[in-house]
């Protein structure tokens, strides 16, 4: 049998039995931590306390290297190279339209931004990022690279001197965003014309509130922990404040099939923390706001798939999407 074959023959992640199932997972998030104790962070600024504490968490758990996104695996088989699938898109519109100055928004600590610089060694490189330890750990990161640099402000203010670049991106971080409409205008305002803006994020589907009530659960649950805490924005937010932005959205792609396998990676790692004695003491022992992220690893699954193990189901109420869009020459 050849490897081709072999591939073939393996199930999709889709197909495969959850970690665990979800009256159970709320049992277990209900008991250790309480749902209501969780969900009384819905509308708080947790962005920083999220990702100081979860720093370490995500070198260790999720990327040695820094990288602070899901990995999108199209068959269904959880890969890291699937980490660089959003960087590889954004390398293809640098090709595409001859962009010589990048602008990354939350850029975090650097995965991103330093892994282009590497690819494009004639392109220069800046990223945004509204946490001070992000940007330290991210410019100590840059030291031998002279193409890339790290700067420390709002993507909802962007400072007027990074205006003027031919491509804006931005990876699971407008989703933190309080206004898609005041970002987005910073956004056209910074690209040239001509110039292209790439977003890969969660999204609310249009009918999230039409999901069973468990899954809702799930999804706020999978959202707060995240620190997303008023909820993800709906694809078509973010569509319609780039066009009232003037920009013209080219491609709104829905992603979430690929990024099942990652998904249900983060459960399994849950599952073993909170339900294996020997880890114990270490829940007891992790930071808040680091923990969540377990909470988020048990419930993401059920968020993107709903009660089944089957996605695109209206019974979901989680999307990951890439948004395309380009500002008129």
């Amino acid at each position: 049998m050849t490897h081709l074959q072999q591939d073939q023959t393996r199930p999709h992640a889709e197909t495969t039995p959850f970690s665990i199932e979800m009256p159970h997972a709320l049992r277990l998030i209900d008991t250790h931590f309480g749902i209501d104790r969780i969900l009384r962070d819905t509308g708080r600024d947790i962005l920083k306390p999220y990702y100081a504490q979860s720093k370490h968490g995500y070198l260790r758990l999720n990327s040695h290297r820094g990288c602070m996104h899901i990995s999108l695996n199209p068959d269904g088989h959880f890969d890291p190279d699937g980490h660089f699938t959003q960087i590889r898109e954004v390398s293809d519109q640098i090709r595409q339209i001859g962009a010589r100055n990048i602008l990354e928004l939350g850029s975090g600590m650097g995965f991103n931004a330093l892994s282009l610089a590497d690819m494009h060694q004639d392109v220069r490189i800046t990223g945004l990022d509204l946490l001070p330890q992000h940007v330290k750990t991210a410019r100590k990161a840059a030291r031998a690279r002279s193409n890339v640099s790290f700067t420390q402000a709002s993507y909802e203010d962007v400072p007027e001197s990074l205006y003027g670049v031919d491509l804006v991106f931005a990876i699971e971080t407008l989703c933190y965003a309080s206004d898609p409409d005041r970002a987005a205008r910073h956004i056209a305002a910074a690209l040239v014309p001509g110039g292209r803006f790439v977003m890969y994020d969660g999204f609310r589907r249009p009918d999230f509130d039409a999901a069973p009530e468990d899954v809702i659960t799930a999804s706020r649950l999978f959202e707060v922990s995240m620190a997303v805490t008023s909820g993800f924005w709906r694809c078509a937010d973010w569509e319609a404040a780039l066009e009232r932005a003037g920009l013209r959205v080219l491609r709104s792609q829905d992603l979430t099939r690929d990024s099942i396998a990652c998904m249900r990676k983060y459960q399994a790692r849950a599952v073993k923390l909170l339900t294996t004695p020997k880890y114990a003491a270490l829940r007891y022992l992790m930071p808040k706001y680091l923990l969540g992220n377990a909470i988020a690893g048990l419930t993401g699954p059920f968020a993107i798939e709903g009660t089944t193990p089957n996605t695109g189901r209206s019974e979901a109420s989680i999307t990951y999407n890439l948004i395309l869009a380009e500002k008129p020459a």
